[in-house]
């Protein structure tokens, strides 16, 4: 059901995505690229891969990604056709540079597409150090596999040589045996490369990994433990985020769903298990939803002594990531959990004290009207205070505040100027708006064929994150 949910929610937008424009462009689209949209009071991304077979989408969360259906492209001249329902199964396309593409579909929605780099593909490793649930969002750590365990299964031992070497094919079809063969140590590999997304087309879909990661933690594998946490915590986030069709585009209280309270109490149960088994990636995670209140009552006592054990452990990047700043991790996990109301009174007292991150949601509570009443005042000054620490956020926010005239004259220039910064820190929203901006004031230039016909006109294209346009 979820699935279908987030399939139905994102389409009008996702179905824009091109892949070809012509027989000898159709390499130039293969890859993976990603776009983002405000929707329901949230930033939604989607993550979309294309090779010659079509394309497959997914919902990105911080915890893992959902898939958001999958199909086929033909396009040609600017002009594409999907097998998506209207009014997606149409529409026109433009590139703005190798690695942007703006899509319109057959109902006039745009979005702006970037190219993903290699390192921004989700590509979770098979280990259970991956992030802690709760944002903000880390790359996944992957520790050294031994050559050879000899207390596994030949299978196994083969799958995580493959899985090493990035042969995923041949990792799934070790995994699939050892795991058949009832191995919990294949059958947490198995589940990690379902949550991953990073078992081989047509082999399974993502809630398949439910359970083998079940198969395998009730056999005691913390492997399989962790990752099975972790699958609860992206369910529940993304039940309870910006996907939620509940969710108006003012949430002004906490987001109440008995589902979303099933999947978090889960996801700290098989964290607290796996904790008690001595993992420390389990007790990093666990100690960000005692610390938030996730999944049951807060204990930031029992939050503490695990994040010392953390520290005191083998792993010192996760210890430092997991450990350096426990309240934001909080503060994040609470509005990722839709406890919109919890996050914004969370976020006061640090944004008082100068935590440019925390002034950058309050500006955005503020602006939106989510977990607060829209104050025009108090999204301008949080957003200035954020702004003036170059944080990203901040930055939009402000922009978006321009941009919108909330509260201010309508000011092109000045939130011009505030995207560009954003988008510079690597904010793909800010240069969306910025894509907006330009396409509503630039002069389209007629385009014409080679026999004298008139084509189109089309406004030139311009790097958005310079001042020549």
């Amino acid at each position: 059901m979820l699935i279908r949910l987030i399939a139905c929610c994102v389409l009008a937008f996702f179905a824009a995505m091109p892949v070809t424009r012509a027989a000898d462009d159709t390499a130039r689209f293969y890859g993976s690229w990603t776009a983002s949209f405000p929707m329901n009071g949230q930033t939604v991304t989607i993550l979309s891969i294309h090779d010659a077979s079509g394309y497959k989408n997914f919902a990105v969360g911080s915890t893992g990604n959902v898939p958001a259906g999958e199909g086929s492209f033909v396009a040609a001249d600017g002009k594409y056709s999907t097998s998506a329902p209207v009014p997606n199964n149409a529409g026109i396309y433009h590139f703005l540079g190798n690695d942007t593409v703006v899509c319109t579909n057959g109902a006039g929605q745009t979005l702006i597409w970037i190219r993903a780099k290699a390192s921004a593909v989700p590509q979770a490793a098979m280990d259970s150090t991956a992030t802690a649930p709760a944002p903000p969002p880390q790359p996944a750590l992957a520790r050294p596999s031994p050559p050879y365990d000899p207390s596994l299964p030949p299978e196994t031992n083969a799958a995580i040589a493959a899985f090493n070497n990035k042969d995923y094919k041949s990792a799934w079809t070790h995994f699939m045996a050892g795991a058949q063969a009832g191995d919990a140590e294949a059958q947490a590999g198995l589940g990690a490369m379902l949550f991953s997304h990073l078992n081989p087309p047509g082999t399974g879909y993502y809630a398949q990994c439910e359970k083998w990661l079940l198969a395998s933690a009730n056999q005691g594998n913390t492997k399989g433990m962790v990752f099975l946490a972790k699958f609860y915590y992206a369910r529940a986030t993304a039940v309870a985020g910006p996907l939620n069709p509940d969710v108006p585009m003012a949430q002004r209280s906490n987001v109440n769903n008995p589902e979303v309270s099933a999947n978090f109490t889960k996801a700290r149960g098989w964290f607290e298990r796996a904790s008690t088994k001595g993992d420390i990636y389990a007790m990093g995670n666990l100690a960000t939803m005692l610390d938030a209140g996730l999944g049951g009552p807060r204990d930031p006592d029992r939050a503490t002594q695990l994040r010392a054990r953390v520290k005191a452990g083998p792993d010192a990047d996760f210890a430092q990531r997991a450990t350096a700043d426990p309240q934001f991790s909080a503060l994040i996990g609470l509005w990722q959990a839709g406890r919109y109301a919890d996050a914004v009174q969370a976020a006061q007292a640090p944004a008082e004290r100068g935590d440019a991150r925390a002034q950058a949601l309050l500006a955005r509570g503020y602006f939106e009207g989510t977990g607060a009443d829209r104050n025009a005042a108090s999204a301008l000054i949080w957003a200035q205070r954020s702004a003036a620490q170059n944080d990203a956020d901040g930055l939009y926010y402000l922009g978006m505040i321009y941009y919108a005239g909330f509260g201010v004259t309508r000011d092109w220039k000045s939130a011009r100027d505030a995207f560009t910064r954003s988008a510079k820190l690597g904010k793909r929203l800010a240069e969306q708006k910025l894509s907006d901006i330009y396409y509503q004031t630039c002069k389209p230039q007629p385009s014409y064929a080679s026999n004298g016909d008139y084509l189109s006109s089309q406004c030139p294209s311009v790097d958005l994150l310079s001042n020549n346009w």
